[in-house]
């Protein structure tokens, strides 16, 4: 289930058993639902099955490797141009 944002922008919840935060982007983390969570991205909460499924469907690279586990898209380095003159 997605939770939609407050009036302030921010989704809240401390439901679970556990949580999907993500943007149009990438997926930010899955974690287990604790005390609560806030966060001015999108939320989805549910089974950790549905979690995964939610972020299988959405089809986003991972940001970092505390979100699921791994990076899926490793980030594009780009070397510096060279000086021009200006």
């Amino acid at each position: 289930m997605i939770i939609e944002p407050n009036e302030q922008g921010w989704s809240i919840s401390n439901q679970g058993p556990w949580q999907l935060i993500f943007n149009e982007q990438y997926i930010i983390k899955l974690i287990e639902a604790g005390v609560g969570t806030s966060t001015q991205e999108k939320l989805f909460v549910g089974t950790e099955e549905e979690c995964k499924n939610k972020a299988a469907a959405l089809g986003l690279p991972l940001a970092s490797n505390d979100s699921l586990g791994e990076i899926q898209k490793p980030a594009l380095v780009v070397p510096p141009l060279p000086d021009e003159n200006f």
